[in-house]
């Protein structure tokens, strides 16, 4: 089976799975390209190597179907990858951000009857190493198996896979499968004969590569050796098809797709590119100690812009921020926002917490973030209000960078 049919295949596979072993490959809750590239490249490499004939590897990406339209990063690599095998099929119509998402296998789609009919349950995490509290909750009830991690993330070693755990902080997950790829294609030649990968995988594979590590420049401190020479693989297979193919083109395209926000309101720009955290001190799950924050990353946009245009933007940031933030039961919600002036990038952060909230916590988040290395000057803050609006001078923090460190203010 080839990757293509790999993916036509994964929905149905799920639900008629009852005669199946089946193993789910999600991505973290962000849900941005290299969390779904990740899923959808590494189930079906797994779907290859594996030596038991009714284990079947279904990529699951960690969203509902409804909110594909909010993944701008997302849609031109996936839908051009599709459209790239419809062509060749002239039964198939053009392949529409809706329609890929019909092909598919989402969060919704795990409905109680369909997990209550998935046996020997196994998970792989890519792109995280700890499960979300929401499906963590959906799983309660489950008997499973963390089978393996590959992340670039900070270890919480919360599990031991039974398979494979590969952890290294690299630009992008998707170096790593790749590089893992590259090694079981070499050691397992006879298996690769017949599936070989194409320009137009190549293609999609190299996309989170060059998106997570800002094209490759080593300036931003997100590129290592190893995105370098998976991305060098990828690039190598596309020119064997493609002479005349120049990945800064391919970049370029990416990204102007990538932030094609135009017609997403601030709510949706906020839902976008959201992480929700469980902080939970206390082994009493009922106990007032623990609680959710959320972080959302907005690329392209700039506050201080926007609030010095028309105060009412502002009011309806606020009022934005306050609808997800009692939709999500958070009790502070950090904005993390991006842009560029000009050649020169920029952070700013947007902290917003509840009424009920505890404020001498809130007090020393505040603290810690105002005389932390992070390197913030104040644009707007109103301590009544609960909210406060920063310039970030320091670029190397990252969410990544950022949310273990307001972990340790909690």
């Amino acid at each position: 089976m080839n990757f293509y049919e790999h993916l036509q295949n994964s929905k149905n596979n799920l639900i008629s799975s009852k005669n199946n072993t089946t193993t789910l490959v999600l991505g973290n809750e962000t849900a941005d390209l290299d969390s779904m590239i990740s899923a959808l490249f590494y189930s079906y490499l797994a779907s290859i190597i594996s030596k038991e004939k009714n284990r079947q590897y279904i990529p699951l990406i960690n969203l509902n179907r409804e909110d594909f339209k909010l993944k701008t990063d997302c849609i031109y690599p996936i839908v051009n990858y599709f459209n790239s095998k419809s062509q060749k099929n002239t039964n198939e119509n053009n392949v529409t951000y809706e329609t890929c998402s019909q092909k598919l296998v989402f969060r919704d789609d795990l409905t109680p009857s369909v997990l209550n009919s998935l046996n020997s349950l196994r998970i792989v995490l890519v792109d995280h190493n700890r499960l979300c509290y929401e499906f963590e909750n959906l799983l309660r009830e489950k008997d499973y198996t963390i089978e393996s991690i590959i992340d670039h993330h900070v270890d919480e070693n919360k599990y031991t896979p039974s398979h494979l755990k590969i952890i290294n902080m690299v630009g992008s997950t998707v170096s790593l499968i790749t590089q893992l790829y590259q090694q079981e294609s070499e050691k397992e030649k006879q298996l690769f004969q017949n599936v070989k990968m194409d320009k137009e995988m190549a293609k999609l594979f190299l996309a989170p590569i060059l998106i997570d590590s800002v094209n490759l420049h080593r300036e931003y401190n997100r590129t290592t050796d190893i995105d370098e020479a998976s991305a060098e693989y990828l690039k190598n297979i596309i020119l064997k098809e493609e002479p005349n193919f120049n990945s800064d083109d391919h970049y370029q395209l990416l990204k102007e797709n990538k932030h094609r926000i135009a017609d997403l309101s601030i709510y949706d720009l906020m839902r976008k590119d959201f992480k929700k955290y469980y902080y939970h001190p206390n082994p009493d799950t009922q106990s007032s100690d623990n609680y959710f924050y959320g972080i959302s990353s907005i690329s392209r946009w700039c506050i201080e812009n926007l609030i010095e245009t028309d105060n009412n933007n502002k009011t309806e940031i606020l009022s934005s921020m306050k609808k997800w933030m009692e939709k999500q039961n958070l009790k502070f919600l950090l904005l993390m926002a991006s842009h560029l002036d000009g050649d020169i990038f920029k952070r700013e952060l947007f902290f917003l917490f509840s009424e009920d909230f505890n404020k001498t916590i809130e007090d020393v988040i505040i603290k810690g973030i105002e005389t932390s290395d992070i390197d913030c000057s104040v644009l707007q803050k109103s301590e009544e209000n609960r909210y406060y609006i920063y310039r970030q001078k320091n670029l190397k923090y990252s969410r990544k960078v950022l949310q273990p460190y307001l972990q340790t203010l909690l």
